[in-house]
């Protein structure tokens, strides 16, 4: 039998705990897995090894990351591929991976239920005003506070991946009317009315009654929320943004809120996080969540179960589910 490749586990213990416990105990990946040798790095450098572990560090060929440990290509000379918990990679240095070649495969998808659950949670919180009831109740107050009807709203959903895919699929029984804007009209687009380009994307706005950004962060993308783009939406328009928070002019967005044109906002991802205290979006309107919009245990399920099928693919020399094209 083949000998099987050595896998190093370096994302921050932190982040799921229970998934993978020390080698000794009971986990996902060393139960689905238990003839893999399996090297764990959660919280560690290695400094941090002891003599026996950092021998084996030369056998890896698989490392399960979530930030980019700045060890990786000494510590691991022989690394074959890296799966990212996160869905995208602009943390991952793709021209080191070409040249050593490293293959990639990353998270894409895997909290996608829970974020488009987050989406339609906020724009219900908006629409139908649960903010201003729950505060006319703190204060005692019966004040009729009528919301609007969801039903027959346009909706522009900004990047077509799993994330806005699972939006589009949850808001069907609301009987809105959808727009997808991604990079190709001509790609299926299950869900939507309508597709469109991103050069055709500031034409769409002007009828949306809601607008959910979930695109990554790359040069086309960034500043892609700006002035002219939150001008073209509707008067009253809500904006959402779950995917990367370099796509927003969060000064212009402010702006547009406080002039009265956007009807309100929700960040669930800000151009820098943590946000700091002193950001002037904490003392705005907008809605503000600190990148939580997932929900944590049912995302490490499917993270590590993408990753347990993808070892078996890659044992098999077989392409990888969300292989990155590098």
């Amino acid at each position: 039998m083949a000998k099987l490749p050595t896998i190093a586990v370096c994302y921050l213990a932190g982040v799921d705990s229970t998934q993978l416990d020390e080698r000794r105990g009971p986990s996902r990946i060393t139960d689905a897995l238990p003839d893999h040798p399996i090297l764990d790095m959660r919280d560690r450098a290695p400094a941090d090894l002891g003599d026996n572990e950092r021998a084996r560090m030369a056998d890896v060929e698989i490392a399960f990351i979530l930030d980019m440990p700045d060890y990786i290509f000494e510590a691991f000379p022989n690394l074959k591929w890296i799966h990212s918990l996160k869905t995208g990679h602009d943390h991952i240095p793709l021209d080191e991976l070409r040249r050593r070649g490293i293959r990639l495969t990353n998270g894409a998808g895997t909290a996608a239920t829970e974020i488009a659950e987050f989406v339609i949670a906020r724009i219900l919180e908006h629409w139908k005003r649960l903010p201003q009831i729950a505060a006319q109740q703190a204060e005692h107050r019966w004040y009729p506070a009528f919301g609007r009807a969801l039903s027959d709203c346009d909706i522009v959903l900004v990047g077509y991946g799993p994330i806005n895919q699972e939006v589009a699929r949850l808001l069907a029984p609301f009987n809105v009317k959808l727009t997808a804007v991604r990079r190709s009209a001509d790609a299926p687009s299950p869900g939507a009315d309508r597709t469109v380009t991103f050069s055709a994307m500031i034409g769409a706005l002007a009828n949306a009654d809601v607008v959910v950004a979930a695109v990554p962060s790359n040069a086309d993308t960034t500043g892609l929320f700006d002035a002219a783009a939150f001008a073209a939406m509707k008067s009253g328009c809500f904006f959402v943004n779950v995917g990367r928070g370099t796509a927003v002019v969060e000064s212009d967005l402010m702006e547009s809120l406080s002039s009265g044109h956007l009807g309100g906002a929700a960040l669930d991802v800000t151009s820098e996080e943590p946000l700091p205290a002193d950001n002037p979006l904490w003392d705005s309107t907008v809605r503000i969540s600190p990148h939580s919009s997932a929900t944590l245990a049912n995302t490490m399920r499917r993270v590590h179960d993408l990753f347990i099928r993808n070892v078996g693919l890659y044992s098999a020399g077989a392409r990888l589910d969300n292989e990155v094209e590098i």
